[in-house]
């Protein structure tokens, strides 16, 4: 396989994130929980120990992985649920802070 498609809970407000992750040899994606903007400053405020990540699907391309991942946060609207964290409608990357204030980023 060459990635998966995850959710990542805060167990503290129910608050999800969706996201894509390769493998890698070293292990790391075992950790990895995501990079979003919003979402990394929500574990820095509850701590990692509040928050855990499902593997929802994997992948066996790079092109399956940016198309399911833009999928799946079709299918729950997480860019617009305010149950999300998410900002952008995934895939390979993007620029997820255009259109905000310097205080929303």
């Amino acid at each position: 396989m060459y990635g998966f498609v995850y959710i990542t809970t805060n167990h503290v407000n129910g608050k999800q994130y969706i996201g894509q992750r390769k493998y890698d040899k070293q292990g790391k994606w075992k950790e990895y929980l995501g990079s979003g903007i919003i979402l990394s400053r929500a574990i820095e405020k509850y701590g990692l120990k509040n928050f855990s990540k499902e593997i929802i699907e994997e992948c066996k391309t790079k092109k399956i992985l940016n198309d399911r991942e833009i999928y799946w946060i079709n299918y729950y609207n997480a860019v617009e649920s305010d149950n999300f964290y998410n900002i952008a409608s995934g895939g390979d990357g993007g620029n997820t802070i255009a259109g905000y204030t310097d205080d929303q980023r």
